[in-house]
């Protein structure tokens, strides 16, 4: 095995907010190492495509069915990884599949986050970064232990000229505007109240502009919860477009206004005005990266046995004034 060969790449953390901070760090790779290759979630990789300078996937993983098939799988997989003989691996995700994947690679160089799972298998363990960190420092680490130094940008996504196509059909109303919602997403203690989200849509008509909803699947119950208080009916795109064409759509759009969630941050990724959200998780450490946002935190404290309990300054999501939101939105506009 050449140390010339490339190294390759583990991110098999499902969750889109972590995919997007991490994909710097593994552009910059990249960058830095032509022939990279990555294993991801089948899940990501419609936004892998969709990411500029994103390593090539080897190994796209299901991860679902019932053990036989998992374990299969996997089997499949770590057959693709030796066989790409990396001289060294990087596991970004953290998850045991990945850990696993990495530690039975046989490459020389094999480099996990301190304290992860399995990190027995792995030989060489990155060190958290200072207390206070972005995330994006986090996976920065796991680079800088294969010896690879530097900024690392921030996320970028780019809609496909399909993609610009499909939203046009759409006849959708002046993109100037279009203000974009995403008024649930991950965890429930994270979210502004739904009846705030209904009267910041009625205020946004009131201005004159278009709210419109946007999310997956899972966000339809609190979209339509929003929808029924709102004296005035919302756009709704929830469930109505592919992952490219909200990429489109955030990309020409006035604002947009979230929860600390996924979205937000591929909607900083696509250069979208941000106002963000945030009470028990602290911005600093998970805001999107991205110089046009304006960011909103609670002030009353949250009560240490709810919500992510390790965040000592966690605040509660109710206690952000729908006022401190509408000013927000017109100092940015």
């Amino acid at each position: 095995m050449s140390d010339d060969n490339p190294p390759l790449l583990i991110m098999l953390d499902r969750h889109l907010g972590n995919f997007l901070v991490a994909s710097p760090v593994l552009t910059h790779i990249a960058r830095e190492k032509p022939g990279t290759q990555a294993v991801i979630n089948a899940s990501h990789w419609a936004l892998a495509q969709r990411i500029p300078g994103f390593p090539e996937p080897c190994v796209q993983l299901q991860g679902t069915g019932n053990g036989i098939k998992k374990g299969l799988e996997f089997l499949r997989a770590l057959r693709t990884v030796r066989g790409t003989k990396p001289s060294w691996i990087a596991d970004f995700g953290g998850s045991n599949t990945g850990a696993l994947l990495g530690g039975l690679s046989g490459a020389p160089l094999r480099i996990c986050r301190k304290g992860k799972p399995r990190a027995g298998l792995y030989n060489r363990h990155a060190e958290h970064p200072a207390n206070g960190s972005h995330r994006i420092d986090t996976y920065g680490t796991l680079a800088q232990a294969a010896g690879l130094n530097g900024k690392w940008g921030w996320p970028v996504v780019s809609a496909t000229s399909s993609d610009r196509r499909e939203l046009e059909a759409q006849a959708l109303p002046d993109p100037a505007t279009i203000v974009c919602l995403h008024v649930a997403g991950g965890k429930g203690y994270k979210h502004w109240p739904l009846d705030r989200y209904a009267s910041l849509c009625d205020w946004l008509y009131d201005q004159g502009l278009r709210p419109t909803l946007v999310g997956a699947g899972p966000d339809r119950p609190s979209a339509d919860a929003v929808k029924a208080l709102c004296k005035q009916q919302p756009i709704d795109l929830v469930q109505q477009l592919s992952l490219g064409t909200l990429i489109a759509r955030l990309e020409r759009c006035r604002l947009f206004i979230g929860n600390d969630s996924g979205p937000m941050h591929l909607a900083a990724a696509a250069g979208a005005p941000i106002i963000g959200l945030f009470g028990p998780t602290d911005p600093a450490r998970w805001g999107p990266l991205t110089e046009k946002r304006t960011l909103i935190r609670g002030t009353e404290p949250i009560a240490p046995e709810e919500g992510k309990k390790h965040v000592q300054d966690g605040r509660r999501m109710d206690s952000i004034p729908l006022e401190a939101v509408t000013d927000a939105i017109t100092q940015a506009l």
